[in-house]
């Protein structure tokens, strides 16, 4: 079963001090930010102001692994590291790409939901110019002492983390570690345009 709690509630006993909605409000300010200066900044200047803020953030490694299923115990430290690496360039030129312009759009919080499994889903939202809104949720875990996020569900209900799943699965059977990163890389250059 699923709480709803207010996003200003107290958090659980044991949780860290900055809870899971204060990091997507320092999350949306630097989004917010990146797109009002967009044309300014240009794309490495936005990937430059985001990393910091997506770093403390979200748990690369976490997604990482959940993205290579039963592969990532295979993949042995030395290419476990590599891949959060990438992962983590990847994430973060994602977010500079799509955050690339400002037309009127503001961010707004709407709340938290404690999940069954101890994790806190905080919903948030895009509201454009036109009124339109655009769910984008983030699901957060406590890791080492601090909330970090490890998946954004986009358009509300679309788990990131289970499309890179799907994927990354998939390219790991077929085409072998090498294989994955070479996709990585080209999504990257892709998306630097």
């Amino acid at each position: 079963m699923v709480t709803l709690l207010c996003w200003l509630c107290v958090a659980p006993a044991g949780a860290a001090s900055e809870e899971p909605h204060a990091v997507v409000q320092r999350l949306n300010d630097a989004l917010l930010h990146v797109m009002q200066n967009a044309a300014r900044l240009r794309f490495r200047g936005r990937y430059d102001y985001l990393a910091p803020v997506l770093d403390r953030t979200f748990s690369f490694s976490e997604m990482a692994r959940i993205s290579t299923g039963q592969h990532w115990g295979r993949l042995g430290p030395e290419r476990q590291s590599e891949l959060v690496a990438r992962f983590r360039q990847m994430s973060i030129t994602t977010f500079a790409a799509r955050f690339d312009g400002y037309s009127g759009e503001r961010f707004e919080l709407l709340g938290e939901e404690e999940t069954v499994r101890g994790q806190v889903l905080v919903l948030s939202r895009i509201v454009k110019s036109s009124g339109e809104t655009v769910p984008l949720n983030y699901v957060f875990a406590e890791i080492g002492g601090e909330w970090q996020a490890v998946d954004v569900y986009l358009q509300g209900t679309i788990s990131e983390l289970a499309i890179y799943r799907s994927e990354f699965v998939s390219v790991l059977s077929r085409e072998g570690y090498d294989g994955l990163i070479r996709r990585i890389d080209e999504k990257v250059a892709r998306l630097r345009g």
